[in-house]
């Protein structure tokens, strides 16, 4: 590790990029807890001591000991309760209008949810189920209906699950890889990896080359947020029913 300090700061001063010693600091990372070493090692680089920490943040993204995102998804919702808020405490000549609260939600708060769509695909499912039913509380919240059920909001209100919307833009983002060079070649990884998989499983065979124990499987991520997209995808994540249906549910819901 001190080799490491020492290239890095020799690399600083050939490229003039002098080390930000406040904003650095190391992380140790491992599938079990308990082992990090105790007491931590002292780490210094030059005559500067390199602090350790649990958590950090880079590019937006909150990294982890475990490598875990419920650190990033809690500080994600955490800004979205305090903007919906906000959102509901906008009034204009002492009143408050619907149609409002959900313009400023599209401009303010949608764009927060819109920023876990890249990696939504990797959550677990019990991650992809609280997100969504946040998605559905805060919309609620903006048109005051909190006591109705996610699917009776989104059939009333015709609102689109987070599920969808980020089907819808990974369908968005796949159009824009099939038009750019750098596109191509994360689809041709994609399918070589895709090639690379049916062989180690015995699909198929390529002449003169024998499957070894020491292969591992190697999965895409690219190709785990298709195949997410690809289960979990609706023509309409909005059910068409009819209005007496609902009239007949609202006057005996003991029948439903």
């Amino acid at each position: 590790m001190a080799t490491f300090f020492n290239d890095l700061e020799y690399y600083a001063v050939l490229a003039v990029q002098p080390i930000n010693y406040k904003k650095t600091q190391v992380m140790w990372t491992a599938r079990a807890v308990n082992y990090f070493p105790n007491p931590a090692p002292s780490l210094k680089c030059g005559d500067h001591v390199i602090e350790w920490t649990n958590n950090y943040k880079y590019l937006g993204y909150w990294i982890t000991t475990k490598l875990g995102w419920s650190k990033l998804i809690d500080q994600t919702l955490l800004k979205i309760r305090q903007r919906t808020a906000l959102v509901n405490s906008c009034n204009f000549a002492g009143a408050s209008n619907v149609k409002a609260r959900r313009v400023l939600f599209s401009s303010f708060v949608y764009p927060l949810f819109a920023w876990l769509f890249a990696l939504m695909p990797l959550f677990t499912r019990r991650q992809q189920s609280d997100l969504s039913h946040a998605y559905f509380t805060c919309l609620k919240r903006v048109y005051r209906c909190l006591y109705w059920e996610d699917f009776l909001f989104s059939v009333l209100y015709k609102e689109w699950s987070l599920d969808m919307r980020c089907i819808k833009y990974w369908e968005r983002y796949g159009k824009a890889l099939s038009k750019s060079e750098d596109g191509q070649l994360l689809l041709e990884q994609l399918e070589l990896c895709t090639h690379r998989q049916s062989w180690l499983n015995g699909n198929i065979r390529i002449w003169q080359v024998w499957r070894n124990q020491r292969y591992i499987n190697r999965d895409s991520v690219l190709g785990t947020c298709l195949d997410w997209c690809t289960i979990n995808n609706m023509d309409d994540s909005v059910p068409a029913i009819n209005k007496d249906d609902l009239d007949s549910l609202a006057t005996f819901p003991e029948l439903f």
